[in-house]
């Protein structure tokens, strides 16, 4: 017997899509955008943040369990009852437990082009996944989305401002899921710091809303692996009673007190993005050869306008250069679209000189 024969058939077909090496290595790399971390925040102010979170820490010891300490901070810093909070090892951990408790082997439903672990996360827990198109503007409206809505339909994934098309949905479209459909909605605002609005704090107001955040955006600690969830309180207890206890390590609550403490410093790297982000739009919208679409997010989604010159090979030409971006092409509606991140001033400066050279420009 094989090692694989004892893995459930669903879950073989999803691993075997999954790249064969287990890590990626992008230490050559001289400018890393391509997963939208965010470099804007000072790295030395990070440094700090971190160095005096660990200096009271007794590694020996187990961390506070379900991420208490840094629940404890986002309950008081945001004003939200604490047993309307999740902290995770990341929001992938949230995630991970919404597809677990709540669709198990039924089906969701995602608004596709969208952010791909979704998929990967309800595959895992034995599920299924349908799909409903954004239009070719990339919005999303509420009655298409309920109409691709079945009766095994238990939950739906809303990424809003969406990874990877930078494009914040409509209050009200999405409110009219949320209200029209029995079964849980799980809005992730990971990037929502860098958008128009927010309806985190909205959540606990319905019973079938879980909103995610996230730490490593906005706040540049993608390393620490934080992120927390906001929901009615009932929804939050299942949800918690099927963590592990001791997900969230105690370096990143540490990080989160002193983070959120710090509020207004962030505040002012938030807007350096938006300001980069305006910028990196308007050299792009210059090249001739690509189309940039607007953001709300600390990304620009890139289409490569002639067809016979594809996004992986534009991705590929950019790396030589030192460059990593994320090729998109593969997505529903994204033929020959890559993601750029937003970053420093000088790093956007040398993607839009590596992209010219490499579309012929220079």
């Amino acid at each position: 017997m094989k090692v694989e024969d004892l893995i459930e058939e669903g879950v073989r077909e999803i691993l075997r899509s999954r790249k064969a090496k287990f890590y990626e290595d992008l230490s050559e790399v001289r400018l890393r955008m391509g997963l939208n971390e965010n470099f804007l925040v000072d790295k030395f102010f990070s440094h700090t943040i971190l160095m005096e979170a660990a200096q009271g820490i007794d590694v020996r010891k187990y961390p506070v369990t379900k991420g208490g300490r840094a629940l404890e901070a986002i309950s008081e810093e945001l004003g939200i009852w604490e047993d309307e909070l999740i902290v995770g090892n990341g929001s992938d951990e949230i995630l991970d437990l919404v597809a677990k408790v709540f669709v198990g082997r039924g089906e969701a439903l995602i608004v596709d082009p969208t952010f791909e672990m979704y998929k990967f996360y309800v595959g895992l827990s034995g599920g299924s996944v349908r799909s409903v198109l954004t239009d070719e503007d990339f919005e999303m409206y509420g009655d298409s989305v309920l109409s691709a809505v079945s009766e095994k339909t238990k939950a739906i994934f809303i990424c809003s401002p969406n990874n990877p098309t930078g494009r914040q949905y409509q209050k009200d479209e999405v409110l009219k899921v949320v209200e029209g459909f029995e079964g849980i909605v799980v809005l992730d605002e990971a990037y929502v710091d860098f958008a128009p609005y927010a309806l985190t704090m909205e959540a606990p107001k319905y019973a079938n809303l879980l909103v995610l955040r996230t730490f490593s955006k906005a706040y540049g600690l993608a390393g620490l692996r934080i992120g927390y969830g906001v929901g009615n309180s009932d929804l939050i207890k299942w949800l918690r009673s099927a963590q592990s206890p001791f997900s969230v390590n105690s370096v990143a609550q540490e990080a989160c007190k002193l983070v959120l403490k710090n509020r207004r410093v962030y505040e002012a790297f938030i807007k350096m993005v938006v300001e980069e982000r305006e910028y990196l739009m308007a050299e792009l919208e210059m090249i001739n050869g690509v189309k940039a679409y607007p953001s709300c997010a600390n990304f620009i989604l890139v289409r490569v306008i002639d067809p016979t010159v594809p996004s992986s090979e534009v991705c590929e030409s950019l790396r030589r250069e030192g460059i990593e971006v994320r090729d998109r092409g593969e997505l529903p509606l994204l033929k020959n679209c890559f993601r750029v991140t937003v970053g420093k001033r000088e790093d956007n400066l040398k993607f839009v000189d590596a992209l010219k050279r490499v579309l012929g420009g220079e």
